[in-house]
């Protein structure tokens, strides 16, 4: 018998709730991995995206045009002797210098950055600064200006470099744009700071945190309660069939209408436990109508055989009584073997014995089963005719199943028939082949035309003939497992 579950065991309800819950874990964990770990490289390609949009019209060219960019920075020339040339030179010097401060403080303000020209490099090859503002001196001191060294090396002949740089601990998006000017080349140096970037990226991990955590809480809220509701109902069942194996099919199963799979097994549950009672309401009938069945013939069987054996014992025994009591026991004789027969084939059936399956002449088989029946229909000036509706009409089945099919509905005919009537044999070749009885009797009830097809069960109107209710229930067993069927077919009159 099955008991409760041991103590310490992980029940139904915590397996749902924590596979669930690791359920929910494991997609937050795999989204914050595929959201968060790229959040970051996406958002750098975009700032750097935006350098490249910024400067997509050529800035180097204002700077090329800028005049006397070479004297920004230098001393005057040697060939300068007077003091009006030397004037002269350092007011274009100046004009140079504020014309490369004004480009430069524009373009910075256009990137959301800096930008300053590099001169002719020194030792290094990185360049220096025309005009470093206060800003720049102290960010050119700790720029690397790696990219602008490789853009010298370059001399213009690859297109210009785009990259990301690190100075004082704090990322950049970097371009690097050679120019020439006169005769001397020209490095631009665009810094476009990456501040925002670690900003947004803890502003979403935040909120994708906060979203997990309440994610998270959902479930729990959601998931406990639908697991114990369906650890009840499932316990519900489970305390149902322990009592119908205890107590027997009787035992009422709970009702769950529930559209779903445990809605779905309680109502199997229940047409299971409706089977049962049926069938051992089926089983009851039977033991009582069979001990009655039994008891009959086999009393008139003792009492006759013990009549005849006292009646032999004499010395001059009655021989038309005796003969009388032989027939009334052969007829009891017959009953008991019909039962006999009817229990066998039950038995073959609910053991799925298999059958034959092989073409069939229905007429032939028809002639032979009406001849077995020639004494009975004789006796009682019944008719028993056969009709053909074509010469030969075949079926593919099992030969002995439906001649025991066609003895069963010929029985049954041969019952309900009054004296001098007529059964007829109809044989049909259509999209399947058909055979019909038909009889004069009585007829079947409306609420009876199916439950004289269950095991056990016998119409109201049998005109006092005995029987077991099991004939029909064998035919249309047998006539479904060769792939037909046995049906009560509405016809006008009897």
């Amino acid at each position: 018998m099955g008991g409760r579950p041991r103590i310490g065991a992980l029940g139904l309800r915590g397996r749902i709730v924590g596979a669930v819950l690791v359920t929910t874990v494991a997609t937050l964990a795999i989204a914050a991995v595929a959201l968060l770990g790229s959040l970051e490289g996406s958002l750098r390609n975009v700032e750097l995206n935006t350098l490249q949009q910024a400067l997509r019209r050529n800035p180097t060219a204002v700077f090329a045009r800028i005049p006397n960019l070479a004297d920004i920075g230098a001393l005057p020339p040697v060939w300068l002797t007077t003091a009006a040339q030397i004037a002269s030179w350092r007011r274009q010097q100046a004009t140079a210098t504020t014309a490369l401060v004004s480009a430069q403080q524009q373009l910075a303000t256009r990137v959301g950055g800096d930008a300053y020209v590099l001169g002719t490099p020194y030792g290094n090859g990185r360049g220096i600064p025309l005009v470093p503002s206060a800003t720049q001196d102290e960010l050119v001191g700790s720029d690397p200006l790696n990219d602008a060294a490789q853009a010298f090396l370059t001399d213009g002949r690859t297109a210009d470099t785009y990259s990301f740089g690190s100075i004082d601990s704090k990322e950049y998006a970097r371009a690097a744009l050679w120019f020439r000017s006169g005769e001397f080349p020209y490095v631009l140096a665009v810094r476009r700071p990456l501040d925002v970037i670690p900003a947004a990226v803890n502003a979403v991990r935040k909120a994708f945190l906060y979203a997990a955590l309440a994610g998270l809480g959902l479930t729990l809220l959601l998931a406990i309660p639908l697991a114990g509701t369906l650890v009840r109902r499932l316990r519900r069942l489970r305390q149902a069939a322990l009592r119908l194996a205890h107590e027997g099919p009787t035992v009422e199963v709970p009702v769950d209408r529930a559209r779903d799979e445990v809605g779905d097994l309680a109502r199997s549950f229940a047409l299971m436990q409706r089977q049962l009672r049926r069938q051992e309401e089926a089983r009851r009938a039977f033991v009582a109508t069979a001990s009655h069945e039994l008891r009959t013939p086999l009393a008139s069987l003792d009492a006759m055989l013990e009549l005849l054996g006292e009646d032999l014992q004499t010395g001059e025994p009655d021989l038309d009584d005796a003969r009388d009591l032989l027939a009334r026991a052969r007829a009891q004789s017959h009953r008991l073997g019909r039962l006999a027969v009817d229990l066998l084939d039950l038995s073959r059936l609910d053991a799925q014995v298999q059958l034959r399956s092989e073409p069939i002449e229905l007429g032939e088989l028809s002639r032979a089963v009406l001849a077995e029946f020639e004494l009975g229909t004789a006796e009682r000036a019944i008719t028993a005719e056969l009709d053909v509706s074509s010469p030969r009409v075949w079926a593919l089945g099992d030969p002995g199943s439906v001649a025991r099919i066609l003895r069963i509905l010929l029985d049954n005919a041969l019952r309900v028939t009054p004296d001098g009537g007529e059964i007829t044999v109809e044989l049909h070749d259509r999209a399947q082949a058909s055979l019909t009885v038909c009889d004069r009797g009585p007829g079947v009830p409306a609420g009876e035309r199916e439950l004289i097809f269950e095991r056990f069960q016998r119409g109201s109107a049998t005109g006092g003939q005995a029987g077991f209710g099991l004939g029909l229930a064998i035919g249309r067993e047998l006539a479904h497992r060769m792939g037909g069927e046995l049906v009560l077919e509405d016809r006008d009159g009897p």
